[in-house]
């Protein structure tokens, strides 16, 4: 073989290996994070299975669905993640739909994948002017696991020794997180959103994507999905953690996290300089109050009290948009208090502008 065909088969190697690879290496002072969240186990999805999903374009985006043996709604159905390529192809965004939750007694959540066209319509897939990433490229995840995107369990509901609901929103994520890899390798700035189980499950996601993209900036936008439980159902939420298998992903060092999921978000904090969290709710958000089986008055308590611990930790990376009312995700985006829409917070979030501060109604 001659020297030049030699050559060549080895660069042809080496950028076979590259390509393999399934995260950048950091080079910052993210290592110590990132041995955390592995620890936590994160990355248990990050390099295996070997997804294989089928690939279609419908009216703009690129649709992936995947053989059930890969991905599976709660019940066993299909699953498919969408993709949509932006002109600022170093912005990501990473959309979490959400849709209840399910655990034994309980039979509240989404159980099929589905696109809702809202979000394109007056989401954050949105091309209107307002809209501060309509640039971005766009990863859309269904959401069907009935764990708030993090779940990482097969179930037996029913006790007959058969298992018959999948918690599998740890490996879904981990696949959009994958497939973001793969289509948008130069990534820099993502911004992972969700609405309800999506903002709960955004805590998941920030932990995966951190992972695969150690170095880009992180921006997490919670809507309507503080995570928040009511301090007297501590049976339910034992039984939460026990039937979806989250208590692996709850650090060792974090006390409160055990007590309010919530609290993961400042635990990441302290940890990931390059991560900055904004919360959007209602003070009576009666969907989420009543689901996890809080008054509305204690909500507003309990919301309060537990962001107000974490701003008060992190007063530069952890900002409220609150509103008044009982509303659920936010149906306008052009709500306004004090002059300032929450289009315009959001633009403030991801692009480190000042103007980005906590907004109390």
């Amino acid at each position: 073989m001659s020297f030049h065909k030699l050559a060549a088969v080895i660069l042809f190697l080496i950028l076979s290996l590259t390509s393999c690879r399934p995260a950048q290496a950091p080079s910052g002072g993210n290592q110590n994070l990132i041995s955390a969240l592995r620890s936590l186990h994160f990355d248990k999805y990050l390099q295996t299975p070997q997804f294989e999903p089928e690939h279609t374009s419908v009216r703009g985006w690129e649709v992936y669905s995947y053989p059930t043996d890969e991905l599976r709604c709660i019940l066993g159905g299909e699953y498919f993640i969408m993709a949509r390529k932006g002109t600022q192809t170093d912005r990501t965004v990473i959309w979490l739909d959400g849709g209840g939750a399910c655990w034994p007694g309980r039979d509240d959540c989404a159980k099929e994948a589905q696109y809702y066209g809202w979000i394109e319509e007056r989401g954050l897939a949105s091309l209107q002017v307002k809209n501060p990433v309509r640039t971005w490229n766009f990863i859309y995840v269904p959401y069907c696991d009935g764990s708030l995107h993090l779940g990482d369990s097969d179930a037996d509901y029913d006790g007959d020794g058969v298992m018959d609901h999948w918690h599998w929103g740890l490996k879904s994520t981990s696949a959009a997180v994958r497939l973001m890899g793969e289509l948008f390798p130069g990534t820099q700035e993502i911004l992972i959103a969700g609405c309800s189980a999506g903002g709960a499950g955004t805590i998941g996601a920030a932990s995966v994507a951190r992972l695969q993209f150690p170095d880009a900036k992180l921006y997490v936008l919670i809507v309507s999905g503080p995570g928040l439980v009511s301090p007297e159902k501590t049976e339910a939420l034992r039984v939460v953690k026990e039937t979806w298998n989250v208590g692996q992903f709850i650090p060792g060092d974090c006390a409160t996290c055990n007590q309010q999921l919530t609290f993961m978000y400042s635990w990441l904090l302290e940890r990931d300089p390059g991560l900055k969290v904004g919360l959007f709710s209602s003070y009576h958000d009666a969907l989420t109050s009543s689901g996890w089986g809080v008054a509305p008055e204690v909500y507003e308590a309990l919301i309060t009290d537990v962001t107000g611990t974490i701003h008060a930790d992190h007063p530069d990376t952890f900002k409220r948009y609150f509103i008044t009312g009982e509303g659920h995700c936010l149906d306008d985006y052009s709500y306004e208090v004090n002059g300032v829409s929450f289009w315009d917070w959001v633009g403030y979030l991801v692009n480190d502008d000042p103007r980005w501060v906590d907004i109390l109604e």
